[in-house]
């Protein structure tokens, strides 16, 4: 005859094991989420009631850390009190091993497997990124703020100083979303690599924000304009002032797609085929598009100089830009120089809509190079500029022949009219890194695909590091159920605190080992995960050695 089930008392430590859990996970998330408010709060990106919804918000991503130590707390609390209270004995002397009256620990550890496991994969990342958004994705905000407090605002290539800012109301009908003045600031001009190119001030500017839809899987995007009055520059070569106005107008990539803990396991997935929803990796991307475009755009050049003695431009404006000379050389930098058809001849630019009108430019220098003066996203993102030494000026089809010289001139915001960078910056990366491996005699197009390459390989890698890290936690908070239960079992004749610190201490080795393996696989790979999922096996052996101990006894 077959011995019946302790159905009633598997069910009695059940509900007690849940009761407790809920308590104690309650208590610790409240904390540790109060916790999470107080550095934003301080920092004045919250209000009073933003904070109290921020609080709210913070609860279930806290849950991935509270609820494996209250499962252990409950378990042991539990399974203590059951211990001293005799009712195990009892349990023995009826024939129920210490197996079974175990199964009530991993059945609620099961439970507590599933609801971790969905809250890491879907609920917590959408909470995630609502909490990002109330402290970093109102730019109006936070520009306001961090001026107000003394602080420098960076504009990719622009460091904006003011004395103070202030918000205020737009008309629906701009397209804007909001806008902010800023009283007497100060701009600093940087090219590329940081150097400081111009610095500028004005008596006021105002910034206007206008939200872009998402184009593909790059997500939304905000492009922000600024207009100064009164506004003097001074050039930091030479040293020059002038009144000229700085053309600022930047495109802000979405920040909720800098993270991927921000990413649900599918969207996690679904970044091996389309890392360019990584605002980092989206402009490497363009960048390595807009060079192999550049590139292709100066062999044309190069050939219809050969062939035609000219190659053609577009200004802003549609115009035509006529460079005659006799071939392009490699200059300083990322430039070219147009070497004139004579010794001593100058070189000719055609600026008008026909060979017959507009303004024919001359000089002894002339170089082709990037334009990074206006919106890199602009016209493709592959904008150039002519940059003409002891230029002459004379307006075509005159009959006077007045000639105006100059030291220097510039001519910018030109473009290819028949450029490539449309088409390359629709496709993906992995697309491009082909496209690219077929133009390696480029250095610096052979320098953007190793550091595409080596972004995306620290992109799958804090893929795999966070996917690990996920399912890792989930399996800790079965494990430190049945680590908190057994132990409670092997030292029932201890004081309640000497059992908990057998199981809080190992439990926590746990956790630490699963955030530094998931740290350490974002470093260097799969090796990390070794550290990952050591600790959790480490915790799993010691629980089965306890459970040992007390079978044994």
């Amino acid at each position: 005859m077959a011995r019946p089930q302790p159905i009633l008392l598997w069910t009695s430590i059940f509900w007690e094991l849940a009761r407790t859990v809920v308590v104690t996970a309650a208590v610790l998330v409240s904390v540790i989420a109060f916790a999470a408010t107080i550095k934003p709060l301080a920092d004045g990106r919250l209000g009073p009631l933003d904070a109290i919804k921020y609080t709210l918000l913070a609860i279930p991503p806290m849950l991935a850390y509270a609820l494996p130590f209250a499962g252990c707390f409950a378990s042991s609390l539990v399974y203590y009190r059951l211990s001293t209270d005799n009712e195990f004995v009892a349990a023995a002397s009826g024939g129920v091993s210490h197996r079974s009256l175990l199964l009530p620990a991993a059945a609620l550890g099961l439970v507590l497997f599933v609801g971790m496991t969905a809250l890491s994969d879907q609920v917590i990342p959408r909470f995630l990124q609502t909490m990002r958004l109330m402290i970093t994705e109102d730019i109006a905000k936070l520009l306001a703020t961090n001026i107000n407090r003394g602080q420098s605002v960076d504009l990719k290539k622009y460091l904006v100083y003011a004395d103070r800012a202030q918000r205020i109301e737009v008309d629906p009908a701009s397209g804007a979303s909001s806008a902010v003045v800023l009283a007497r600031p100060a701009v600093l001009e940087r090219d590329p690599n940081g150097n400081v190119v111009s610095e500028g001030t004005a008596s006021r500017a105002t910034i206007w924000l206008f939200p872009q839809p998402s184009q593909g899987d790059t997500g939304p995007t905000t492009r922000l304009a600024m207009r100064f009055e009164d506004f003097v520059s001074k050039d930091a070569k030479t040293g020059l002032v002038t009144g000229r106005t700085l053309p600022v107008s930047l495109t802000v990539p979405a920040t909720l797609a800098d993270d991927p803990k921000f990413l649900r396991s599918d969207e996690l997935r679904a970044l091996h085929t389309r890392p360019e929803r990584m605002n980092w990796i989206d402009q490497r991307r363009r960048q390595l598009a807009t060079e192999i475009a550049r590139e292709r755009a100066v062999e044309e050049f190069e050939r219809s100089l050969s062939v035609a003695g000219s190659f053609t431009l577009l200004d802003s404006a549609g115009r035509q830009v006529v460079v005659s000379g006799r071939s392009l050389q490699n200059g300083p930098g990322r430039a070219w120089t147009v070497v004139p058809r004579g010794e001593f001849a100058t070189v000719d630019v055609l600026r008008g809509s026909d060979a017959g009108a507009g303004v024919r430019h001359s000089g002894r220098s002339v170089i082709l190079a990037p334009d990074f003066s206006e919106d890199p996203t602009a016209a493709g993102g592959m904008l150039l500029r002519l940059e003409l030494r002891d230029a002459g000026s004379a307006a075509l089809g005159s009959d006077r022949g007045e000639t105006t010289k100059r030291e220097r001139l510039t001519i910018g915001s030109l473009r290819a009219p028949q450029s490539q960078a449309d088409r390359l910056l629709k496709m993906t990366s992995l697309e491009l890194l082909v496209e690219g491996d077929t133009m390696q005699d480029s250095s610096t197009i052979r320098v953007i695909t190793s550091e595409l390459r080596r972004e995306l390989a620290d992109l799958d890698r804090e893929i795999l590091g966070k996917q690990n890290d996920r399912v890792a936690l989930s399996v800790s908070c079965l494990v430190m159920l049945l680590t908190g239960a057994v132990t409670a079992l092997r030292f029932s004749k201890s004081l309640p605190l000497t059992v908990y610190l057998w199981s809080f201490f190992p439990a926590l080795l746990c956790v630490i080992t699963i955030a530094g393996g998931q740290q350490l696989t974002h470093a260097q790979g799969w090796s990390g995960l070794l550290l990952l999922w050591g600790g959790v096996l480490l915790l799993a052996a010691y629980t089965f050695w306890m459970y040992v101990t007390v079978r044994r006894h």
